[in-house]
């Protein structure tokens, strides 16, 4: 048919995919793990090897969770972005991120939900009160796991896997992130100062409520205010995707040197312990590593190119796998041993995760959204 239209069949563009965001994603994921972990073998501060090699060096920024997950937040902005084209259709963008979030995400909680079965936790007072009070601190019944998967965003719906803080609020800005997208799009300047006064604004409607930092959430007031404090660097997401051809150019035009101590300049604001500074950096860090072709290429070796791909999967899994191991064989084994165990182990749970359930979901929202997708085929002059 095309050739007696004189017509080409053309598809729509699928969204380019950049190696370098996925790889600083993986970067991030496993600085979660290390966090959680920290948060394991140093509970009250006192652990003299980790306050010295670690916490009282550079190496502690591998080990800010809050900094990794605000990395997330705004690689989501401008990831998302990119999936938005001229022929965006809602449907078709909604069924594909509800099946890629929230399919990983009801198998990590029933994942969490057998290891608990399993091994039947007892408090380990030693591991402090992160451990005990945080994780697997609520009784396993069926309406405990039904709330973890619908995402609550209250505490002890979070309990079986306490990463779900972060995928709440993932999928709640999912839902209208289009419709951030097309208010900022060409409005970049003005959505970039709105964005800083709405933080600004949040930041004082949380402290006010005593809900600082907003991790969860009590009722729907807390839950719109919890999105309301993360929009804004969604939206730096946002600005870096619409600004980077510019903002490529100007780096180009800068000797490496001065790149390179911009990029130290915004780990360090990642590592400020200010929500509003550390989403600075992370918009800073990922321009940075897109517009140096030199940093990219770098971040596209194939291990890390692989930890960004099993991402997702690491970051649902490592804490359930971290938990089991430590219930069952702290006092036992070495808890260093035990913490390599969880690293190396999680790395791997990750990859058969990502095989049987992230992939598939992936595949599962195409497939839903197939007909949609097949629909926006448009004839155009050959």
């Amino acid at each position: 048919m095309a050739e007696l239209s004189g017509a080409t069949l053309i598809k729509p563009a699928s969204a380019p995919r950049i190696t370098s965001l996925d790889s600083l994603r993986g970067i991030a994921a496993l600085m979660v793990v290390f966090h959680h972990l920290d948060n394991t073998l140093d509970p009250d501060g006192n652990n003299v090897i980790l306050e010295r090699v670690i916490h009282q060096t550079p190496l502690r920024l591998l080990i800010d969770g809050r900094c990794a997950v605000m990395l997330f937040f705004v690689l989501s902005g401008f990831a998302l972005s990119i999936s938005i084209g001229k022929r965006f259709n809602y449907g078709t963008y909604l069924v594909r991120r509800v099946c890629r979030l929230m399919v990983p995400c009801v198998a990590g909680v029933s994942f969490a939900a057998l290891a608990y079965l399993l091994v039947a936790p007892l408090r380990i007072p030693e591991l402090g009160g992160w451990f005990n009070d945080v994780l697997w601190n609520q009784p396993l019944t069926w309406g405990l796991v039904a709330r973890h998967m619908l995402m609550t965003g209250v505490q002890a719906d979070s309990s079986l896997n306490n990463v779900l803080w972060s995928l709440v609020v993932e999928l709640r800005i999912s839902l209208i992130f289009p419709v951030l997208y097309f208010l900022v799009k060409g409005r970049t300047k003005i959505a970039a100062v709105l964005a800083l006064g709405m933080q600004f604004l949040f930041q004082y409607i949380v402290i006010r409520e005593g809900n600082y930092v907003p991790f969860f959430n009590k009722n729907w007031i807390e839950a719109l205010e919890n999105a309301g404090y993360y929009i804004p660097f969604f939206i730096a997401g946002i600005v870096a995707r619409e600004n980077m051809d510019v903002l490529r150019g100007w780096i180009a035009r800068i000797p490496r040197w001065a790149v390179f101590l911009l990029l130290l300049g915004a780990l360090r604001l990642e590592e400020s312990g200010v929500d509003i500074e550390i989403g600075l950096g992370a918009f800073m860090v990922i321009v940075i590593c897109v517009g140096a072709p030199y940093i990219s290429n770098a971040l596209s070796i194939k291990p890390i190119e692989w930890l960004g791909r099993v991402s997702y999967s690491l970051y649902l899994t490592h804490l359930v796998l971290l938990a089991t191991l430590f219930h069952l064989f702290y006092g036992k084994v070495n808890s260093y041993l035990l913490a390599l165990v969880v690293i190396f182990g999680s790395l791997l749970l990750a990859q058969v995760f990502y095989v049987l359930v992230e992939e598939p979901s992936i595949r599962l929202g195409r497939w839903l959204t197939r007909a949609k997708v097949a629909k926006t085929v448009v004839a155009e002059p050959a």
